[in-house]
């Protein structure tokens, strides 16, 4: 039996540390995966990151911060809703 996971964003509730912690680790994993691309915050839970795909209105990726389960820390892309997770110290 598959079950589904299910992706939280961050709500202004949230510790800061935890968001401050989940924040510098996103950063680290969207300059991993697009090296030498600028990475713009929002705030305390949103990312910005130049893409040249065809359907972004912007040409931005718009990341939201979050928990997948409610335990493992994730980002969510606005654009197309895909998931990365990642490791936070």
């Amino acid at each position: 039996m598959d079950a589904d996971l299910i992706f939280t964003p961050f709500r202004s509730d949230v510790d800061d540390r935890l968001k401050d912690k989940c924040l510098q680790a996103a950063i680290d994993k969207l300059q991993t995966l697009y090296p030498g691309k600028i990475i713009t915050t929002y705030g305390d839970c949103t990312l910005g990151i130049p893409t040249d795909s065809l359907y972004s209105e912007n040409g931005y990726d718009t990341y939201q911060l979050g928990l997948v389960d409610n335990e493992i820390p994730a980002m969510r892309n606005t654009r197309d809703e895909e998931v990365l997770t990642f490791r936070i110290d």
